[in-house]
């Protein structure tokens, strides 16, 4: 995993360990919910720093365009006066990955927090604040560093969705055969 190569984060890495899942018919119920429920955190985590990057790679794409003069952009406006705009809830940004799932974002963890220190060595606000002095090609490098990121984010997403699937499943079998029952969560 490239995002935690400088900043290691555990925690994220335990959860993507391809052995993660195995022998989940054989691990207690509580073990199972303790572990869904760590990942639903992360993917929360994982989701808000996704969002930050789909964001920053919308600031760096309309500066882009804003360049070359299409999509109707004055090259003499500068970028802050289009973040209104830029950053509102419209079509996925360029590259991201298609057929998503709807993001639900609680407060981050820390698992977030390392992650956008991770994004902000790449594309920091302060660095997107000047980015009308980028050259074009420093622009280019910029938003394929971004779009990596947010790539990598959208994979690790998904993987920690596999993983509550896998487990959600397990707790529903369980209780479909009887193995487990509604009454030892009441009681």
């Amino acid at each position: 995993m490239a995002v935690t190569s400088e900043t290691v984060i555990p925690q994220l890495e335990r959860l993507l360990d391809p052995d993660m899942l195995s022998g989940l018919t054989t691990r207690p119920l509580e073990q199972l919910r303790r572990i869904r429920v760590e990942c639903s955190q992360v993917e929360s985590d994982i989701s808000l720093v996704r969002r930050v990057s789909q964001g920053r790679l919308d600031i760096v794409g309309h500066e882009s365009t804003r360049r070359s003069g299409a999509g109707g952009s004055d090259a003499d406006t500068p970028v802050l006066f289009d973040l209104p705009e830029i950053l509102s809830d419209g079509p996925a940004p360029s590259g991201s990955t298609p057929g998503a799932r709807a993001v639900s974002v609680g407060a981050p963890g820390e698992v977030a927090a390392e992650l956008v220190k991770s994004l902000d060595t790449m594309a920091s606000p302060s660095a997107l604040s000047n980015i009308e002095t980028l050259s074009d090609g420093d622009l280019r490098e910029l938003f394929e560093r971004i779009r990596s990121f947010e790539v990598e984010m959208s994979s690790i997403r998904r993987q920690l969705h596999e993983r509550i699937d896998a487990i959600q499943s397990e707790i529903g079998r369980r209780y479909r055969d009887g193995e487990a029952s509604v009454d030892s969560i009441l009681g």
